[in-house]
């Protein structure tokens, strides 16, 4: 009897469910805002009804069987074996169920993996515990962490009510901006360890695998706030590394484009004092490193070390530091996740407090002395002029040779005026960042185990006729450039990539060159 009233409960609680109480029993997937969230939720209906329809058939028939067929109204079983009939029914009208239900589930599948033609792309970055974006097309890196109202109530004996912080443990400090109406691309990896990429809104989730490049793509028709979390089990702030997308308007997403590669620029201090430093270090450390070595400094015995006391710490100022900027083993490096201010300010707090009391200070011009250097005016002029050289040879080089005939004297003066080398470069980067900066990165520093770096490439800095045959092949994961790029493309994407993006090669390849080859190849 007591089974039979739990029985009746749950079915109970499940019509309730279906019904208007969905809200507070939510037995089902959510719809979500974009046209494939809403087609995963279609397919999964139609699914669920096919089941439920088969269900009613196969215990229909078989309790009225039952019932009917039953010993007191002196039925005999029947004695019978391999039905051909039958089993020539039973195998047909399965395969002809699953049959139906394949083809809407394959359409879905491939509509999730149609990430070509895409607007623009964004690398995620899962770390142990915060996400990274990269906005391949402009350049923008952001750094989204759990934001301080739930950093700070998450901690223990805090004091702070959840239930008072608004979207606890799903609010961040520095949030995904996407427009609306565009086919955006995702690329997916880790630094560490798996971590996945979750917002139920967008349909879909991806794991994020260090040394792999997952991929999936969206498109958000209206403007709203979508969150989500991290689900898979990545260490013990797992719960902690929510996820934050915001979609606008194209004229408010430009807005905030324009913000971050133009910030406005504020007075920074040349010198701090100890204590300025260590007042803004507190925040720095509680943000950034609170969740491995804890609030006070005391660590993870066997995981994460101590603050307090640590041999490092209280050592060679430099060599805190170094380890700082370039990350080790689990740690990771804050080179290029904090400002110089911020490396500064949390140095000097780890030696002035937690239990510490060196004594001692850095200031931030040293740690930019420190940092990765970007190439700077000096160097872009001197590249700028090495082409300009060279173009000035090379077309000096052709004026010299004597002409064999008139036709072909003037195919040599037509190719030489074809296209500035200035020209070819400007050109060429537009070229790159739609082609080419998804896989190599907007910078050309690609993506290490993945997508080599094209700065410093020996293949982008040698022989460019090795490099033409490269491009116009493809290799390995990379397509064949030759038949996709019109010849002006192709010639300066090529001269792009080899007098920029960190690389001052010098000559250059015109789109007479690559219409040569390209009618060769035909």
């Amino acid at each position: 009897m007591k089974k039979t009233k739990q029985l009746f409960a749950c079915l109970s609680l499940m019509t309730l469910g279906l019904g208007t109480a969905q809200a507070d029993y939510t037995l089902n997937l959510m719809k979500g805002v974009t046209k494939v969230s809403n087609d995963i939720y279609d397919l999964h209906m139609l699914i669920l009804w096919i089941c439920v329809f088969i269900g009613l058939g196969v215990f229909s028939v078989m309790f009225y069987s039952i019932y009917h067929h039953r010993k007191s109204k002196g039925h005999q079983a029947a004695q019978f074996h391999e039905n051909t009939t039958v089993e020539i029914i039973w195998t047909i009208i399965p395969t002809l169920i699953l049959i139906g239900m394949a083809i809407p589930a394959t359409k879905t599948l491939i509509e999730l993996d149609q990430v070509q033609d895409s607007d623009m792309s964004i690398k995620v970055t899962g770390h142990q515990w915060f996400w990274e974006y990269d906005y391949l097309d402009n350049g923008i890196n952001l750094i989204s962490r759990l934001d301080e109202a739930s950093n700070k109530a998450r901690q223990p004996n805090s004091g702070i009510d959840p239930r008072n912080v608004p979207h606890y443990l799903l609010n961040v400090d520095e949030p995904l901006h996407i427009p609306t109406k565009k086919k955006i691309r995702f690329l997916f990896t880790s630094k560490d360890v798996v971590h996945s990429w979750w917002v139920p809104d967008l349909g879909w989730k991806k794991d994020t695998n260090p040394g792999f490049i997952n991929d999936a793509w969206t498109y958000v028709d209206k403007p709203g706030t979508y969150r989500g979390q991290c689900t898979e089990l990545c260490g013990k702030d797992h719960g902690f590394m929510p996820i934050v997308v915001i979609a606008e308007d194209q004229a408010d997403y430009d807005k905030w484009v324009n913000s971050k590669l133009n910030p406005v620029e504020t007075a920074t201090k040349a010198n701090w004092t100890k204590d300025e430093l260590i007042a803004e270090g507190a925040k720095v450390y509680e943000k950034n490193c609170s969740t491995c070595h804890l609030a006070d400094g005391a660590g993870i015995k066997g995981t994460f070390p101590a603050i307090t006391a640590s041999k490092v710490v209280t050592g060679d100022i430099q060599a805190q530091t170094q380890l700082i900027l370039n990350g080790k083993g689990m740690m990771p490096a804050f080179a290029n996740l904090l400002k110089a201010e911020q490396l500064a300010q949390v140095i000097t707090y780890t030696r002035n407090g937690l239990g510490n009391k060196v004594g001692d200070e850095i200031q931030p011009a040293a740690i930019a002395e420190m940092l990765p250097k970007k190439a700077g005016a000096k160097a872009e002029a001197k590249t700028e002029e090495k082409v300009v050289e060279t173009k000035e040879k090379s077309v000096a080089t052709l004026e010299k040779k004597p002409e064999k005939s008139a036709k072909k004297g003037a195919e040599k003066v037509e190719h030489s005026a074809e296209m500035a080398v200035t020209d070819l470069v400007a050109h060429g980067k537009s070229v790159y960042e739609k082609n080419c900066s998804s896989c190599h990165g907007a910078d050309g520093a690609g993506m290490p185990g993945l997508f080599p770096a094209l700065k410093a490439s020996p293949v982008v800095t040698g022989d460019i006729k090795k490099q033409v045959e490269l491009m116009t092949a493809g290799k390995g994961m990379m397509p064949g450039f030759g038949t996709t790029l019109s010849a002006d493309d192709f010639a300066a994407v090529v001269t792009y990539t080899r007098n920029d993006l960190g690389n001052s090669v010098g000559d250059s390849l015109q789109p007479s060159a690559v219409k040569s080859l390209q009618s060769a190849k035909k």
